[in-house]
């Protein structure tokens, strides 16, 4: 498999593969992105899915057409998978790009099978034009889930089989006797967090930051103390751990301007669970809250607990400093 591959894509599907494989972590060893590797891991792991959507798109077309005599079918069902394969070409020079990948040992058997078994009546590059198009048409976290697919298969084992894993992180750190509570997704769909407890605190890994997992026979145990912190966390963010220290609710008072702001910024948004006139209460982890609140200035104001409503204070305290250091009053 020598000979590289030439695709004629859409720019924007072209900019989401780039970015999947920054934000996923595929890089070479001296941490740049490895885009090569990174699209034949995508091949690899999503030619079997997207083959069988297709076949079972093309047994519906067949089922529709039962009704047609059948010296007409196959000619009818031939032109209406050509309309389908068609769909994502492109005629605006404009919008298109070109790239070329070389297959590696691990894509071989998938582009084989493509080759040999799937490509008719169609070109390479229109093929996987329509497979890459309907991978950036799934959500981030779903497409995390393809590029790491031998870990996550393996995570979710371990949860249903009960058994503890040994975890090798990117960062050269291992975890051994982990059990693993919950592959549980950010709630804006960004990334996948894997939850574990070691046997000593709670750990939130990020998907793409595993490298290898492997299971082990010892049986899975989270103490119900551990389980419950996770369990607030899955509910609120998943990518932001919960501490002993969260232990009570959070009390904030916004402004008009504050409940338009809170209206609007989506992104880490804590869920309140009351709201009482311009106090709204969360039960989301400090962190959380935290992030989120200090893009509001003095449109939300911490009233409880006291140590995060002075954190808050400082923590635009000394900004306001550093601001007055270089522009002085006139």
């Amino acid at each position: 498999m020598e000979e590289k591959i030439k695709i004629s894509i859409a720019n924007e599907t072209l900019a989401l593969l780039k970015k999947d494989c920054e934000d996923f972590k595929i890089l070479k060893a001296d941490g740049s992105s490895n885009f090569n590797s990174f699209i034949n891991l995508l091949i690899f792991n999503y030619y079997e899915t997207f083959t069988a959507k297709e076949e079972t798109l093309h047994d519906d077309i067949r089922s529709a057409l039962s009704v047609i005599p059948d010296y007409y079918r196959e000619k009818v069902f031939g032109d209406i998978v050509k309309l389908f394969a068609k769909q994502n070409s492109f005629n605006d020079k404009h919008r298109t790009t070109t790239f070329s990948f070389k297959p590696t040992k691990v894509s071989e058997k998938a582009i084989t099978y493509i080759d040999k078994i799937v490509l008719k009546d169609e070109s390479i590059s229109s093929f996987y034009r329509r497979m890459f198009t309907a991978y950036s048409q799934l959500t981030k976290t779903e497409r995390e889930k393809i590029i790491h697919k031998e870990n996550y298969e393996i995570l979710k084992k371990a949860t249903k089989k009960g058994v503890q894993t040994c975890i090798a992180l990117n960062s050269k750190d291992v975890l051994t006797d982990s059990s693993v509570f919950a592959i549980a997704p950010a709630k804006d769909e960004l990334f996948n967090y894997v939850l574990v407890y070691n046997g000593k605190q709670n750990h939130t890994l990020r998907l793409a930051s595993i490298n290898t997992v492997s299971l082990l026979s010892a049986k899975a145990s989270v103490p119900e103390e551990n389980s419950k912190l996770f369990e607030r966390q899955v509910a609120c963010a998943a990518q932001y751990p919960m501490y002993n220290t969260d232990n009570e609710p959070i009390k904030v008072q916004l402004t008009e301007k504050g409940k338009k702001l809170f209206n609007k910024i989506y992104l880490y948004r804590p869920t309140p669970i009351k709201i009482e006139g311009d106090i709204y209460t969360f039960n989301c982890s400090a962190n959380q809250l935290l992030y989120y609140f200090e893009r509001f200035g003095d449109s939300a104001l911490i009233l409880s607990p006291k140590k995060l409503g002075i954190f808050m204070r400082n923590y635009y305290y000394f900004a306001l400093k550093k601001y007055r250091s270089i522009y002085k009053s006139d």
